[in-house]
C-alpha cells in the first residue's frame, strides 16, 4: 500500500471511530500558568451515590453552556455558524481547562445550545467517546517515514480518536515528549499529513499529550 493508499484508509478508518457508542471521557488540561495538568479521574460509584458521575458530564455541559451564552451576548446571533458549523465550541472545549474535565462532548454540547440561544438541554449521559485507533497511526508513520520525519513519528506511542457531538471528533495522540516545542513540531507535521480530509466526521484538531495525558500541543485540522 503506497503511503497515499494508507492516509485514505487510515481517514476512512478516523471516520469509523467516529461514529461508535458514546462513552465516559476524563479530558487533561493546562492549567492558568500555562504547566500541564494531570487529568481527572472518576471513582465507581458506591451504592447510595449514583449522583456523582453525572456531576461531572452535567458540570461540563452547563459550564459549556455558560461560555456559549456569553459569545452569543458578545456576538450575536450570527456567532452561531463560526460556533457550530465551523467547530468554534469544539476548539474552545480544549481551552476550557477544567471546566470540561467531566465530558468534553457535553461542554461542547452546552456551547452549542447557548450560541444558538437555545434554553439548557443538558444530556442524559456523557457524550464523548475515546478510541485507540491503531491503523491511522500506522498510515502516519508510513508517510512520516517516507516524508523524512521517522525520527519524529517515532515519538508517537499512541493514537486516539475522540468523538464529540454530532459529526465533530478531535485526534489525540500520546507522546514521550516533555518538550512543548517538540509536541507543537509533531502536531504541525500531523496537520500537513491530514490535509483537511475528514472522512464522514468532522476533524476539529490534533491534541498531543504527554505520558501522563496532559496536553502539551494543540492544532487545528
Amino acid at each position: 500500500m503506497s503511503a497515499g493508499e494508507g492516509k485514505r484508509h487510515g481517514w476512512r478508518y478516523a471516520a469509523a471511530a467516529a461514529g461508535v457508542t458514546v462513552g465516559m471521557l476524563a479530558v487533561p488540561a493546562c492549567g492558568a500558568d500555562g504547566a500541564p495538568q494531570p487529568a481527572k479521574t472518576h471513582a465507581s460509584p458506591s451504592p447510595g451515590s449514583q449522583t456523582e458521575p453525572e456531576s461531572g458530564f452535567k458540570g461540563a455541559y452547563v459550564a459549556g453552556y455558560t461560555e456559549g451564552r456569553r459569545v452569543y451576548d458578545k456576538d450575536g446571533k450570527g456567532t452561531a455558524v463560526r460556533e457550530v458549523v465551523h467547530g468554534g465550541c469544539a476548539r474552545r472545549a480544549l481551552d476550557a481547562d477544567t471546566h470540561a474535565d467531566g465530558d468534553r462532548g457535553s461542554w461542547v454540547k452546552g456551547c452549542r445550545d447557548g450560541v444558538l440561544g437555545d434554553p439548557e438541554n443538558p444530556p442524559a449521559h456523557p457524550l464523548s467517546d475515546k478510541q485507540t485507533n491503531p491503523a491511522l497511526l500506522r498510515n502516519f508513520r508510513a508517510w512520516a517515514r517516507a516524508e523524512g520525519h521517522g525520527a519524529l513519528a517515532r515519538h508517537a506511542d499512541e493514537l486516539f480518536t475522540v468523538t464529540l457531538v454530532g459529526p465533530d471528533y478531535d485526534v489525540e495522540i500520546k507522546t514521550d515528549y516533555t518538550s512543548r516545542s517538540q509536541a507543537k513540531h509533531l502536531a504541525g507535521t500531523f496537520e500537513v499529513w491530514w490535509d483537511g480530509d475528514d472522512g464522514h466526521g468532522i476533524a476539529r484538531s490534533v491534541v498531543i499529550l504527554d505520558a501522563h495525558n496532559r496536553h502539551i500541543a494543540i492544532q487545528s485540522l
